[in-house]
């Protein structure tokens, strides 16, 4: 087993511990990445939310220029 803490960005395969900031541990077995961007709604994990965002944050800077 993989024991893993969440404080930076990662993706895991296989079975591991997580341990989250309030301590509740949960034992996870597959493949997991883990938000680094902070807009997941799913948090600690990733949903790919950074991909829609990113776009948009895009559309309004290229927006301002114009």
């Amino acid at each position: 087993m993989v024991e893993v803490r969440i404080g930076k960005s990662l993706k895991v395969i296989g079975e591991f511990k997580l341990i989250r900031e309030d301590g509740t541990e949960e034992t996870i077995s597959g493949k997991r990445s883990f938000c680094r961007c902070g807009l997941s709604s799913s948090m600690p994990f990733c949903d790919s939310t950074h991909k829609t965002k990113a776009r948009w944050v895009k559309k309004i800077e290229d927006e301002e220029v114009d």
